[in-house]
């Protein structure tokens, strides 16, 4: 019996969608919500025709698709409600699959997305609005076995908020009684110190 083959190309289109700050910022909102182009447009501060041609890519890609049309404006204008068909990031097996080019362009999105969040928190003083909130950076020296703990940890720190996200959204919270919060997760590789290099 022929062993059965996965789709392909859905991994490429989703690095292609996410390597633009537009379509990535899209679709993190499309990952927790239905959404118009209007809508993104007003949460992501851009000018709607931009938003509205990246979403065209995000539908091309297939990355999202058109659940209802409605009219607004006494009927002069049509709405298009779009939703999520895949989610905004990979597992080990998916980013596997990516070439080296198409991971360094959703790399390089992540990263500016991470900045312009905390620059934005930072600008309107919501950053240390919460005297719990958490702030850390952790060098660490690891072993092979050392840096997979890590791996599982963050692994596992990372399905549990897609947990609680969802206890939240089940618990059908007063919108007024919410607020939104930004948890960045990086692990990587560091180089070697000048002392180091020279020791080697």
């Amino acid at each position: 019996m022929p062993t059965r083959r996965p789709p392909s190309l859905t991994n490429p289109r989703l690095a292609s969608a996410l390597s633009h700050p537009t379509r990535l910022r899209a679709m993190r909102v499309f990952a927790e919500r239905e959404a118009t182009p209007r809508e993104i447009a007003a949460e992501i501060d851009e000018p709607i025709n931009n938003v509205a041609y990246h979403i065209k890519i995000l539908k091309r890609l297939g990355c999202i698709e058109l659940i209802q049309t409605r009219q607004t404006q006494g009927g002069r204008v049509a709405e298009h409600v779009y939703k999520a068909t895949q989610r905004p990031y990979w597992d080990d097996s998916e980013w596997k699959q990516l070439n080296e080019g198409e991971k360094l362009d959703v790399t390089a999105a992540v990263m500016q997305q991470i900045s312009e969040d905390i620059a934005e928190a930072m600008s309107h003083g919501t950053f240390n609005s919460h005297d719990d909130n958490h702030l850390s950076r952790s060098p660490m020296t690891v072993d092979d076995e050392g840096w997979q703990e890590v791996i599982a940890l963050l692994k596992e720190t990372m399905e549990e908020l897609m947990e609680i996200q969802i206890r939240v959204n089940k618990r059908g919270a007063d919108p007024d009684e919410t607020l939104r919060t930004t948890v960045q997760i990086i692990q990587f590789e560091s180089p070697q110190t000048k002392r180091e290099a020279r020791a080697g």
